[in-house]
């Protein structure tokens, strides 16, 4: 029996290290699917004459932004209507994110739709560019600290599976 327990010990510390890794390889995803959005968004812009609240609500159907809850929460908008509250809404529930993550997607959805077309792509490569530096960041993140925290699970794991024999 306490071979047992000490066996789900140690799997329950390695199942730890695993998550807080997969939260760090999750958040560099999530920024990637950003970026995509706002090239996808740049190009909109450039070259449609279409409603911000519109290319959001198209955008939420595409599947490569299904894990962006901020965009899937602007499909019940109606085509011309503010998207900034369920935006906001959606930010906020996001997991992953670090709080300049956060306050970089606020500025973004505040100044969509609320400028003149130049205005809204200087914007636009703005956050992009620097999107891309939070993801260097993340990625950095992960190649340094994932294996750490999945190794320093499997090690308090087996700790405390050795503590219970």
């Amino acid at each position: 029996m306490n071979v047992f327990l000490s066996a789900i010990t140690v799997l329950f510390g390695t199942a730890a290290g695993i998550w807080f890794s997969k939260r760090l390889k999750e958040r560099e995803r999530f920024i990637s699917s950003v970026i995509l959005l706002i090239n996808e968004l740049t190009v909109q812009i450039k070259y449609t004459n279409t409603e911000i609240g519109a290319m959001l609500k198209t955008a939420s159907q595409n599947e490569a932004y299904q894990a962006l809850l901020f965009v899937t929460s602007c499909a019940d908008i109606s085509e011309n209507g503010d998207f900034h509250p369920l935006w906001n809404d959606g930010v906020k529930k996001q997991p992953y994110l670090t709080p300049a993550d956060r306050e970089l997607l606020f500025a973004l959805g505040d100044r969509l739709g609320a400028t003149d077309l130049d205005g809204q792509l200087s914007f636009l490569e703005l956050t992009c560019e620097m999107l891309k530096k939070q993801q260097q960041e993340a990625s950095e993140n992960y190649r340094k600290k994932g294996r750490m925290y999945r190794s320093v699970g499997l090690l308090c794991g087996l700790a405390a599976g050795i503590m219970v024999l």
